[in-house]
């Protein structure tokens, strides 16, 4: 009899554990179809998302637009690109960063600087594009992106400099209009 009831117990206890096993699997598909949802509502935010290139990805495109166009500029100037180093903020007013490119021209084989500009893109959130150019007839050094504005330092020579560091350092303010910057 006690091993009747013994047998009896341990089938209970038994039964006991395959039913919270089917508990647990009954769970799953649960969370199964919580993350089958997560997974289909993720590709539902990132195609909104999609239509916004990050600020990486508006400086690649805008330095490969660059690049394409560089050939133009060192035929200008005849010389080879000295430098070309890539600014980030909105300076359209349209909240989304754009890109300036600042880039100096030197001579083959020298240390002069020959022309350099700023070549303004607008981040239009899917793309950039070029709208404007800075290429004034005298040196500058690039300040700032700040408040929808480009600033730059007017850079001047007093009697004494060496011809490597002007030190007479002025503010300015660009503002575009049309294609050009002024």
């Amino acid at each position: 009899m006690k091993k009747i009831i013994g047998i009896i117990c341990l089938a209970g206890v038994l039964a006991g554990c395959n039913n919270s096993d089917r508990k647990e699997h009954k769970d799953e598909p649960k969370e199964a179809q919580q993350l089958s949802q997560e997974k289909k509502e993720k590709p539902k935010e990132s195609e909104s998302s999609n239509n916004i290139i990050s600020k990486e990805e508006a400086v690649k495109l805008a330095m490969k637009q660059f690049e394409d166009y560089l050939p133009n500029i060192l035929k200008t100037y005849g010389g080879a690109i000295d430098l070309q180093e890539p600014y980030v903020g909105d300076f359209t007013g349209d909240g989304i960063d754009d890109v300036a490119i600042y880039w100096s021209v030197a001579p083959e084989g020298g240390n002069a600087i020959i022309g350099q500009g700023l070549s303004l893109y607008k981040n239009t959130g899917s793309k950039v594009k070029v709208i404007a150019g800075y290429e004034p007839d005298y040196l500058f050094s690039f300040d700032e992106i700040k408040n929808g504005k480009i600033r730059v330092k007017k850079l001047e020579y007093a009697e004494e400099d060496g011809r490597c560091c002007p030190s007479i350092s002025t503010r300015h303010t660009l503002t575009i209009s049309g294609n050009k910057a002024y």
